[in-house]
């Protein structure tokens, strides 16, 4: 589901400068002496004359790359991972409405570069990719598309210079040969496959009912200058429970207009939005009637289905969103994309914000993909994927790029989860759910669990929250009584190899032998055991005392113990072991 930018700049972004030999410095703006007149100055100033010249290239190059975007010459912050191919020119994706996995990147034909037009489909979320180029020009400077909502294997695509349609189960484009203007925004109508609407940016909007061969004029309601330019969409939203209703975000004033007849005719919206053009305009797919749109001064809230707006004032400054992306299952979150790459990530419907890893530039459509199609194995190798969790494509850098959103993402503080006795940790942006506060209180609080790493989330059919030393569950089932919540069992979850029981041995006050398990506990971690809560708070030990990295540990059902030699005789010498941590890592879900 596309919440983002539909359309990108149609002149395609320079490549990166790189570093190239002592003769093309000269190509630095810097001009390089006639031959002649180098044969007619005596040799040591012509000598002098190069190296102050060459001198000078240097520096241009050093300055220029000093003043260069970071995306064009440093890799991202960790967190994306490129999931396609260096070098292949893509400037934007395209899906479907609903989250099905199925993506589409455009490439386009770049300056000085054998980059040529590309069109690559996947459809298990950018696992692997197909080539549908057959038919295309090779100089076809792509700007959007548009895929079938009824048979996803069908798709238009446009560019400067013409129209193509691929048909379900063909393998060759054919051009739509109408005479239109570089389309800027297109979208097939939900409800009809033959029904969709294009804009381009100075002529207005056109439409077709009989799937893309014949197209008339829809700018019914949208205004014109003195010399015939009409404002058409840049981008396109349509509301899924209403096929009528329809918005559009124009890149000059008013910047945004609806409809309520598919399209037929439009009515400029300004309720509520700063006068100026707009680039992105987004229905909420999980929130029936909320609307986002973007501008340069900044991004509005509609919750009437686009009749009026509110700003949103919470965005940190200079984002200069470009798109509004919501992470599916949770409607109240919401990811805010800025046009020099930043991210930003609210948990709770716009009220503050904290940083995700930023995407290199130029910066394309970014959309969310569904845990169900989250891709199940690696794109090359070295790159991790992460099953079960959500995750964010994004067109950036002339590739495509894949960020995970696992329950430890960075969330921001919940008024809901404050107000029923939760509370937010900034050490971990994260808050101790108000189901478990009082759990965690009881059980030890920082000292057994650390801080918080994830919000509380369902996980197996269980109400969990992940913790840095372990994890609380809710158990409806024992609702009312003391073992309500409980601490997870994840002593057994990460020691996979349990060692033979030991033979029973007499138990003295040093010494506790657990016929349970046929483990013993002794001496500090015995005194620790006991202080700390024993085995509701531990769990049973399930190996004897061991040694790892060159301290002694011991395992319980529910923990880890360490001995700190260097804290010995002191209330330090025995800590818990951030099993959660571990187990997080392990999962891909940590750092």
């Amino acid at each position: 589901m596309i919440l983002g930018r539909d359309r990108v700049t149609t002149r395609p972004s320079s490549p990166a400068p790189v570093s190239q030999p002592f003769p093309v410095l000269f190509g630095h703006g810097v001009p390089f002496p006639n031959r002649d007149l180098l044969r007619r100055t005596p040799p040591r100033i012509a000598a002098l004359l190069i190296a102050t010249l060459s001198l000078i290239a240097l520096l241009t190059s050093s300055w220029r790359l000093a003043l260069a975007t970071p995306g064009q010459f440093a890799s991202p912050l960790p967190g994306w991972q490129r999931i396609s191919a260096t070098g292949e020119g893509i400037t934007t994706l395209i899906t479907p409405p609903s989250t099905t996995g199925l993506v589409a990147a455009l490439g386009s034909p770049m300056p000085e570069t054998d980059l040529r037009t590309s069109v690559k489909r996947s459809v298990d979320g950018g696992h692997t990719w197909q080539a549908l180029d057959r038919g295309l020009p090779l100089d076809l400077r792509l700007v959007t598309g548009t895929v079938a909502p009824t048979d996803t294997r069908s798709m238009i695509v446009s560019g400067v210079g013409g129209l193509f349609r691929l048909d379900a189960g063909a393998s060759t484009w054919e051009p739509i040969r109408v005479p239109l203007p570089t389309i800027t925004a297109i979208r097939y109508d939900q409800a009809d496959p033959n029904h969709l609407i294009a804009g381009t940016e100075l002529h207005g909007n056109f439409i077709t009912r009989d799937g893309g061969s014949t197209w008339i004029p829809s700018s019914l309601g949208l205004p014109h200058d003195r010399y015939g330019t009409i404002p058409g969409a840049i981008s396109l939203a349509q509301l899924q429970s209403d096929s009528a209703v329809w918005l559009m975000a124009t890149a000059v004033a008013p910047g945004v207009f609806r409809s309520v007849n598919g399209g037929s005719s439009w009515k400029p919206v300004t309720t509520g939005l700063a006068p100026g053009g707009a680039t992105s305009v987004s229905f909420h797919s999980e929130a029936d009637g909320t609307a986002f749109v973007t501008s340069d001064r900044g991004m509005a809230l509609s919750t009437d289905r686009g009749q009026t707006w509110t700003p949103v004032t919470s965005l940190p400054p200079g984002i200069s969103p470009v798109a509004v992306v919501t992470e599916p299952a949770s409607p109240q979150t919401w990811m805010v994309v800025g046009a020099r790459g930043s991210v930003v990530r609210s948990t709770n419907r716009g009220e503050s914000w904290v940083e995700l890893p930023s995407l290199p530039r130029p910066v394309g459509p970014v959309f969310a993909l569904s845990p169900s199609t989250t891709p199940r194995a690696t794109t090359s190798p070295g790159i991790a994927r992460i099953e079960g969790v959500p995750v964010l494509l994004a067109a950036a850098a002339g590739g495509v790029w894949s960020l995970a959103l696992p329950p430890t993402t960075p969330a921001t503080a919940s008024r809901s989860e404050l107000a029923s006795g939760g509370r937010y940790i900034q050490a971990t942006e994260h808050n101790i759910s108000a189901r478990f506060a009082s759990a965690y209180d009881r059980l030890g609080g920082f000292e057994r669990f650390g801080f918080p790493r994830s919000e509380a989330f369902v996980d197996q059919g269980l109400l969990v929250q992940w913790f840095q030393r372990g994890r609380l569950e809710y158990r409806p089932d024992l609702q009312g009584s003391p073992y309500e919540v409980q601490i997870s069992l994840l002593g057994d979850l990460l020691l996979t190899d349990r060692p033979v029981p030991s033979d029973p041995i007499e138990s003295t006050s040093e010494r506790r032998y657990y016929p349970e398990t046929g483990m013993t506990v002794e001496n500090a971690f015995l005194r620790y055991f006991d202080a700390r809560g024993g085995v509701d708070a531990l769990g049973y030990p399930i190996t004897p005392e061991v040694s790892e990295a060159d301290r002694p540990v011991q395992y319980f059902q529910r923990a880890r113990l360490e001995y700190l030699r260097e804290f010995a005789g002191t209330a330090r010498e025995v800590q818990l072991g951030l099993i959660g941590d571990e187990i997080l890592r392990q999962r891909g879900w940590l750092e």
